[in-house]
């Protein structure tokens, strides 16, 4: 089980890196979804008006437990036999919900950078 400070330091520095790219006023949510096995679960609202603060919920037996507990159109049926591995990005609305493994590599000030630079367009190329 990934513990709370390291998800916490995380959550801090994706905040960091992304509000870089938001407009002024843009607030985050991050709702942070806990299990014992397999990582954790973050489910990130982005939005005006919005007051940034982080909400963590129960924690579950699995990740799979965890993502039967949210609302998404990426995944049905029974959730407690799926794997996941790595970061797993889904985007819905106004939401970006990472399923993160448990292995350290996901949870660093640079997995934060190259999460949220996967989430930017990318920037073409000059030609002529």
């Amino acid at each position: 089980m990934i513990d709370r400070t390291t998800i916490q330091n995380y959550v801090n520095s994706f905040r960091v890196h992304l509000s870089r790219h938001l407009r002024p006023g843009i607030g985050v949510v991050c709702k942070v979804y806990p299990a014992e096995r397999g990582g954790a679960i973050l489910e990130f609202s982005l939005g005006p008006g919005i007051q940034n603060d982080d909400i963590y919920q129960e924690t579950r037996a699995t990740v799979g437990a965890a993502l039967s507990g949210i609302p998404q159109r990426a995944f049905g049926g029974n959730l407690e036999g799926f794997a996941f591995g790595g970061t797993n990005t889904i985007m819905e609305g106004n939401r970006i919900i990472f399923i993160k493994d448990d292995s350290l590599l996901e949870w660093g000030e640079d997995a934060a950078l190259i999460d949220v630079q996967k989430l930017l367009p990318k920037k073409s190329g000059g030609g002529k």
